[in-house]
């Protein structure tokens, strides 16, 4: 039986459509949604876990329909965490406790769920600090904890790794590979290595269309879904790889050679306006021809021959003054190079 199932589903945003007859089962396997910004990633996960409602169509959560009458029992049975966490002016002892204190859960079941909670994300001396005060990868890991510490059936996630360095997303993802094995997670992510993880079933949405589901490890389709892919002629010298894209050259420490395609996530790019002393292997100049923001973070495409998507937060964006048109230099390391 499917846990979630959608048909003929349609959000509109002021008569706009942010999804367009959606029309897919969602069972127990994990899922990932991939598309690009504006696809209607996240407006499809706020529908799952009753945040919105759809303009038209219908939706059933475990062979219910799900109607004004059954959102809170929805809403208790599935928990959502978002690419920016949100918190209580409080500890992060504070901020895991108030979704079981309003459950009713004694004070002794409650310390015991925030230490297995702590414990599960590695933030075991972490319970005092004030949650606000953390780093992003932290407050990101607090953010899972609190969903996690509810034992909801469903677990949504709309891409709460795309911000974080890599040890942090390393640890997220290894924790949602075991969960995926005790509940239904749904994941929005531009991550490939993650989905592929984490995810049994992928669906590609563009411009609000299922265009696209199946098998993780066949994605056919992943260069219109996802930012920075290429593919190119590679060969190796010094170990290094060194793949031939039009008329740029990427290296990767990946040994590859021949005809490969390659991902660089967004975050791994470094962006400057003059030529920075480092070790990337990567280097290129080129002028910014796309600017696009969201939840506070700002994606910008960036043509060096090739067009690269850097993801950088609206601060950074405002202290550097970036306008489009502009000449930037970009840079990343051979590592952060991942073959398909």
């Amino acid at each position: 039986m499917s846990i979630f199932e959608i048909k003929g589903l349609v959000r509109e945003y002021d008569g706009e459509p942010a999804l367009k007859n959606i029309n897919i089962n969602i069972g127990a396997q994990a899922l990932g949604v991939i598309g690009k910004s504006g696809s209607g990633k996240t407006t499809l996960l706020k529908i799952l876990a009753g945040l919105l409602t759809p303009s038209q169509g219908k939706l059933s959560f475990n062979g219910t329909e799900v109607t004004p009458a059954v959102l809170l029992d929805l809403r208790r049975r599935v928990t959502m965490v978002f690419q920016t966490p949100q918190f209580l002016n409080g500890t992060v002892r504070t901020n895991l406790s108030y979704g079981l204190r309003i459950r009713g859960v004694s004070d002794e079941e409650i310390k015991r769920k925030v230490s297995d909670a702590l414990d599960l994300v590695s933030l075991e001396a972490y319970g005092e600090r004030y949650a606000r005060n953390l780093s992003g990868g932290e407050q990101q890991r607090v953010a899972l904890a609190r969903a996690l510490i509810l034992d909801p059936e469903v677990l949504l996630l709309d891409e709460p790794t795309s911000n974080l360095d890599p040890v942090n997303v390393s640890l997220i993802t290894d924790i949602l590979v075991q969960e995926s094995e005790k509940r239904l997670v749904v994941i929005s992510t531009h991550d490939l290595d993650q989905v592929k993880r984490i995810a049994k079933h992928v669906i590609f949405l563009e411009e609000g269309i299922i265009t696209e589901q199946g098998d993780p490890y066949k994605l056919d389709s992943v260069n219109r879904f996802t930012e920075n892919v290429y593919t190119g002629i590679s060969n190796v010298e010094k170990g290094v790889s060194q793949v031939h894209v039009g008329d740029i050259i990427i290296r990767t420490s990946s040994p590859l050679t021949g005809r490969i395609s390659l991902h660089v996530r967004p975050q791994d790019i470094i962006i400057s306006k003059g030529w920075i002393e480092t070790s990337a292997r990567n280097q290129f100049r080129g002028l910014i021809t796309g600017v696009n923001e969201r939840d506070g973070i700002v994606m910008i495409d960036i043509d060096v021959g090739e067009v690269f998507t850097v993801q950088i937060t609206r601060r950074s964006f405002n202290e550097m003054s970036l306008k489009l048109g502009e000449p930037v230099n970009i840079s990343f390391k051979a590592s952060s190079v991942l073959p398909l």
